[in-house]
């Protein structure tokens, strides 16, 4: 039993090299990872880009059980969905435009907005006809609504809209 105090090969532990080599490359690994799993940005984003995309398919789907033309506004970093004024088909006014109830909170308005998160759009005014087709009809241009990185395009003439991201 004396033996194995006196002989190193019967030691057990690590050696300080050991500990120090763990502690730089825990401390490397930490610089690199870890912002990545604790920084909220691309989940901003990835949410936003899913709230938007729903309020789209939203829009087109009140424009064909309404029969009104509904609009999808876009500006800065925030959206809002609108029914024209009269119903009437012809001529929409979108001037005093009743806001589109948000079927999941329950808000008087269904809008959206993400601060830090960029969106661009084709068009900042997309419109839904009674048939779901953006107005003034176009069978040839899509539209594209581009949120960070990912991208939301519209068929302009049948109003389907979808994830496009490359």
């Amino acid at each position: 039993m004396y033996d194995s105090v006196v002989h190193p090969k019967y030691s057990r532990g690590f050696t300080v090299v050991e500990l120090v080599l763990v502690i730089v490359l825990l401390s490397i690994l930490s610089a690199i990872a870890l912002p990545r799993f604790f920084g909220r940005n691309s989940f901003d984003e990835r949410v936003f880009f899913d709230d938007t995309l729903n309020a789209v398919r939203y829009a087109q789907k009140v424009a064909v059980a309404t029969g009104c033309q509904t609009r999808v506004t876009i500006s800065g970093n925030s959206y809002i969905l609108l029914r024209e004024d009269n119903c009437n088909g012809t001529s929409p006014t979108f001037t005093n435009s009743l806001t589109i109830v948000n079927p999941s909170t329950g808000n008087t308005a269904y809008t959206g907005q993400q601060s830090g998160v960029n969106i661009t759009a084709s068009q900042t005014e997309m419109t839904f006809d009674s048939l779901g087709r953006i107005t003034p009809i176009s069978s040839s241009v899509d539209n594209t609504i581009t949120i960070g990185s990912r991208q939301v395009t519209i068929n302009a003439a049948t109003g389907f809209s979808y994830d496009s991201t490359p």
